[in-house]
C-alpha cells in the first residue's frame, strides 16, 4: 500500500487513536515503506505534539510513555511466570546474576527478593532494582547511564562501558523476538540490543528467558544470534519450537 507522507500520517493517528498503541514494524508493513521511513513518520508527529513515540512504536498524547514496557508484565502473565520459575532454579549462592531489561525477569526479581538466596543482582532496569532489594541477603548493583522512560532502564555508553566491567556468572536476557529459522534474538530498539550485547559478552552463562509467543513475534534489531547462549528458558506451549532449538545444539529449559 502506497501513498503519500502526509496522508499517512492521517492513517497513522487514526491507528493510533483506534488501537491506544502502534508498532514501527506493524506499520511498515501496512504502509509498504521501510521501518526507517515509518520511524521519520513518528518522529514528526512527535515533535508536532500529535503523538508520543515510544519504545518501538507510538501511543496517544493521553498515555504515558514511562509505562510502555511495565504495560505489558500483564501479556501471557502465568507464561512468565513459569518462564521465571525456571530461571531461578539456575542460581546458586554467591552468583552474580545479571537481569536484562524483561518483563519476565521482573517476576525473577520477586522470586529472588523472596527467597533466601546469598547473590548480587545487577541490573539496568530500574523496576527489577527496586523489587530485588526487598531481598534480605541481596546486593543489588545498577549501573549509570542516561534513564531511557519507555524502556524503564538505563542505556548509553556509560550503562554499556559499567556493565562491561561486569563478569556475571548467570545472564537473564531479554528478548522481542526469538526466530529459530534465521538464528536470531532480536529487540525493538538499538539502544537496548547495544547494552544486551555488552552483557552477552561479559557473561559466563547466557540464557534467553522468553515466553512461548516469542517465537512468532517480531524484532527490528538483531542483539544476537540464538547460538550466541548457553540456552533457552521458556514456557512448556510450543514444543515444536523447543524441539528446533534443541537441533541446533541450544539447552532448553
Amino acid at each position: 500500500m502506497s501513498m503519500f507522507r502526509n496522508e499517512r500520517h492521517e492513517k497513522i493517528l487514526e491507528l493510533v487513536a483506534s488501537d491506544g498503541r502502534v508498532t514501527t514494524a506493524d506499520l511498515a508493513k501496512r504502509f509498504g515503506v521501510s521501518e526507517d521511513s515509518i520511524r521519520k513518520d513518528l518522529q514528526q508527529l512527535d515533535s508536532d505534539g500529535q503523538l508520543h513515540r515510544v519504545y518501538g512504536g507510538a501511543v496517544p498524547l493521553a498515555q504515558e510513555t514511562s509505562h510502555v514496557v511495565l504495560s505489558r508484565v500483564d501479556e501471557y502473565r502465568e507464561q512468565k511466570q513459569q518462564v521465571a520459575r525456571k530461571a531461578f532454579g539456575l542460581i546458586e549462592n554467591d552468583m552474580t546474576v545479571f537481569l536484562d531489561i524483561s518483563t519476565t525477569n521482573l517476576f525473577l526479581a520477586d522470586l529472588i527478593a523472596k527467597s533466601d538466596l546469598r547473590c548480587i543482582v545487577v541490573s539496568n532496569m530500574l523496576d527489577i532494582v527496586r523489587r530485588a532489594a526487598e531481598g534480605t541477603n541481596v546486593e543489588v548493583q545498577c549501573p549509570g547511564g542516561r534513564m531511557n522512560l519507555e524502556l524503564n532502564g538505563l542505556v548509553g555508553a556509560t550503562c554499556a562501558q559499567a556493565l562491561s566491567r561486569v563478569r556475571p556468572d548467570l545472564a537473564f536476557m531479554g528478548t522481542l523476538e526469538v526466530s529459530v529459522a534465521d538464528d536470531r534474538v532480536s529487540t525493538f530498539d538499538s539502544e537496548d540490543g547495544a547494552i544486551k550485547q555488552t552483557v552477552l559478552e561479559s557473561s559466563e552463562r547466557s540464557y534467553v528467558v522468553a515466553d512461548s509467543h516469542k517465537f512468532n513475534a517480531r524484532g527490528n534489531y538483531r542483539y544476537a544470534k540464538l547460538t550466541d547462549f548457553t540456552g533457552l528458558i521458556t514456557d512448556d506451549g510450543d514444543g515444536e519450537h523447543r524441539e528446533r532449538v534443541r537441533r541446533l545444539g541450544i539447552q532448553v529449559i
